[in-house]
């Protein structure tokens, strides 16, 4: 999804007349942050697939860390419009996640059977979970199905979607000098 919303995003930039260039130009405050909030997920994902039990008991507070710092970085950037709607889906991510103990809830009803299988055993995943009678919000888990893809996606994730075509093609805009009246 988020692929297509930087392609979106260019293309509506272009027939806006943008500049990639102007992509360039974006101030970024506190741009660490992502670095940050990526290795922490690479970690707990490399220690997964590893098959480490070293980080486990821990992946659920490390994962809500990661979109906490994420939340600190979008409120660090003002009011840029995509900016604000790329946090606001992060934050929506993040209350889900915490409400369910640090995963993702996932509707299986949308999986391939093996797929759900393997959710369920905690062998697919270290971020998400099967949506079941007990999960807390699952309206903003993942359960909307995108069929091209075979994706889930939350509201979240639609949200930072729209958010990123704002950003690129507003980006693209270049800032705008205001006509000077003499």
């Amino acid at each position: 999804m988020l692929w297509e919303a930087v392609l979106l995003g260019l293309i509506i930039g272009w027939f806006r007349n943008g500049k990639l260039k102007n992509l360039g130009r974006i101030s970024l405050p506190g741009w660490p942050l992502i670095f940050l909030a990526v290795l922490i997920q690479t970690v707990i994902w490399i220690d997964f697939t590893t098959g480490s039990d070293f980080l486990t008991p821990l992946y659920p507070i490390l994962y809500v860390l990661s979109f906490v710092v994420l939340v600190v970085f979008f409120f660090l950037q003002g009011r840029q419009a995509g900016f604000i709607m790329i946090g606001f889906g992060i934050l929506l991510n993040l209350v889900v996640i915490t409400a369910n103990r640090g995963m993702m809830p996932v509707d299986t009803d949308y999986m391939p059977t093996e797929v759900a299988e393997e959710l369920e055993a905690g062998e697919k995943s270290p971020f998400h979970a099967p949506m079941t009678d007990e999960t807390w919000l699952a309206f903003l888990g993942d359960r909307i199905r995108i069929p091209y893809r075979n994706q889930l996606l939350s509201i979240g994730d639609i949200v930072i979607g729209a958010g990123v075509i704002i950003l690129i093609q507003n980006g693209m805009q270049g800032t705008k000098r205001k006509k000077q009246w003499r």
